[in-house]
């Protein structure tokens, strides 16, 4: 149970030092390139450390389309969170998983437990109250670029998570450190492209947040392997989910004041109890 409760303070802690950067008003492309060049970094000293060297195919083609779907998730999420919060974000991304879902419908054939389709209803009701609010943004309407953003979040970031089911069901967990090389690295590339066109500032504070990002990001991956390792998916991902939340949004309004309406916190209430139900099966 610690290393599930260490793996959820992680995953949360990603969200949280990405706004706090962004409070700082530091270069984001930097932090992200930075973050994922770190982690890619990692995972190749441990592979090649195994003597893990070559990799079936498949683990490099789902790696790198990954990786793009990682970068543009990043990318995606600075806008919203700057302007609804962490915990509105943190819970928009939590209820991404509906696109997984969807995907598991479709594609793996699977079928919904009921309480799954309890949880994919309580989901559709948070996404409207969550993308309504207007506590954390101090009064700022949703407008029409802003649905699209937050649509877009949504769909990417649940597409990421629907490549790393497809990774899962190949079989090859045992290449999941070079699978993790090809993940990372293509979204530094990415990240480095967007870079080079819109930034190319290098700053010793925005490499600094970036490498605690990155530490950040391995450990969450880390302490999530190790948790599935000692305890079934059933308790870890419900709990995990719902615990990022949780530690996003209270972290965001004790540190920062960055409290949601009270239309928001219903909706953060309400996609708690949906991811939990929708990861139960």
């Amino acid at each position: 149970m610690l290393t599930l409760i260490i793996a959820t303070v992680f995953n949360a802690g990603f969200g949280i030092v990405v706004r706090s950067a962004q409070r700082r008003h530091l270069d984001l492309l930097t932090v992200g390139l930075v973050n994922y060049a770190f982690a890619a970094a990692f995972y190749a000293a441990w592979s090649f450390g195994g003597g893990m060297l070559t990799a079936d195919p498949r683990t490099v083609f789902i790696g790198t389309i990954g990786g793009v779907f990682y970068a543009g998730g990043f990318l995606l999420m600075l806008g919203p969170m700057h302007w609804r919060g962490l915990g509105i974000v943190a819970a928009l991304l939590g209820l991404s998983v509906l696109v997984p879902l969807g995907a598991s419908l479709v594609i793996w054939h699977e079928t919904l437990e009921t309480v799954q389709i309890a949880g994919v209803a309580l989901a559709l009701l948070a996404i409207p109250l969550l993308s309504l609010d207007q506590g954390a943004a101090n009064g700022l309407r949703l407008t029409w670029p802003m649905a699209l953003g937050l649509s877009a979040l949504l769909v990417v970031n649940g597409t990421a998570w629907s490549i790393q089911k497809w990774y899962h069901t190949t079989g090859l967990s045992a290449e999941r450190p070079v699978y993790f090389i090809y993940l990372f690295g293509v979204a530094a590339l990415v990240m480095l492209g967007t870079w080079v066109v819109s930034s190319r500032r290098l700053r010793g504070a925005s490499v600094a947040w970036g490498m605690m990002l990155g530490s950040c990001n391995v450990l969450a991956n880390l302490m999530l392997l190790a948790a599935l390792d000692r305890l079934p998916g059933a308790v870890v991902f419900p709990i995990m989910q719902a615990g990022i939340m949780i530690v996003a949004a209270g972290f965001a309004a004790l540190a920062w004041r960055e409290k949601p309406g009270r239309t928001g916190l219903a909706g953060i209430v309400v996609a708690v109890a949906a991811v939990a139900l929708i990861n139960l099966a």
